[in-house]
């Protein structure tokens, strides 16, 4: 009888081939080093943040031999420019005090408006009327201020004329300390011209003619500033010429001067019949300290300029 093939198990055929794998797989874990138990923890997630980019550092020419951003670079900040040259037009500081001027003068103008009628009214007639003008302490207060604005408006048209107009000099380390130390010396002006008149009117006039003279010169004082209000507006934010804004100081300081020696003149002079001391009393009190206050001026400007 033929004989037929017998058929062998699937399982019994791959039984050998697992084997082999089994053993590989066994040879391979042998060979392979043990993992460290740190790999197996799992990593933390870094947290993004701005800084952690260098924005210097991207750009168009990034990789160019040429594009360097290193602090020791000698362009790495930029290439310094000119400084703009200081102009008062541009202190914010200049601006504030005109500002406040302005405003201050007028509430003066309208608290002591009827003062400000009264003293127009008899200034030309002060024969004919007995009763001195008078005046409250709101307005005494309001024209001390309007002084006190006279001389700061007279500091910085002198600081105008003394540093030549807008552009100051580049040795002067402060602009407002030189204008402030100007606004102390037209103070200190003021003040001891109105001790000097004080003293001289007590020891050769009356009490009433004394009292009718502080009252004039309170109004002239205050008077020339607001006068020259104007032209420091003009020689600040227009860039007024040196000689038309000397031209108008002349015409302002010439004006109340001529006002002052008619007053002088109607109240201590007129009755006496001795007219021609007036001059003498006139150049003694009011040129002789504006040539003190010009003397005082320049000393005081070219001593900043060297030392500071």
């Amino acid at each position: 009888m033929p004989t037929t093939d017998s058929i062998v198990p699937s399982s019994l055929l791959l039984k050998p081939a697992a084997g082999k794998m089994k053993k590989t797989d066994s040879a391979t874990k042998a060979d392979q080093p043990p993992v460290p138990p740190a790999l197996l923890c799992p990593r933390k997630q870094k947290t993004f943040q701005l800084t952690d980019i260098h924005f210097a550092e991207e750009g168009y020419f990034k990789g160019s031999k040429y594009f360097k951003t290193e602090r020791g670079s000698r362009h790495a900040g930029g290439v310094e420019g000119v400084p703009v040259p200081y102009t008062v037009s541009n202190d914010n500081t200049i601006t504030a005090l005109l500002l406040g001027c302005f405003v201050m003068a007028m509430v003066a103008f309208s608290v002591s408006r009827n003062f400000i009628e009264k003293q127009i009214r008899s200034f030309f007639h002060i024969g004919r009327r007995k009763e001195s003008v008078t005046e409250t302490d709101y307005e005494v207060r309001f024209q001390l201020f309007l002084i006190a604005q006279t001389a700061l408006l007279a500091s910085i048209l002198y600081y105008f004329f003394a540093h030549g107009g807008n552009n100051g000099r580049p040795e002067c380390a402060s602009h407002l300390g030189t204008i402030g130390c100007f606004c102390g010396i037209f103070m200190g002006y003021f003040l001891l011209k109105h001790l000097t008149y004080g003293f001289v009117n007590w020891v050769f006039f009356d009490r009433r003619s004394n009292g009718q003279w502080n009252h004039t010169w309170l109004f002239l004082s205050s008077l020339e500033g607001v006068l020259l209000f104007p032209v420091v507006l003009l020689q600040v934010y227009f860039s007024l010429s040196a000689n038309a804004a000397l031209v108008c100081i002349l015409i302002v300081m010439l004006f109340v001067k001529m006002l002052a020696f008619h007053k002088g003149y109607s109240i201590f002079f007129k009755r006496k019949g001795v007219g021609l001391q007036i001059i003498l009393y006139f150049c003694a009190l009011e040129l002789m300290p504006l040539m003190v206050l010009w003397g005082i001026l320049l000393i005081t400007d070219n001593y900043l300029v060297i030392n500071f």
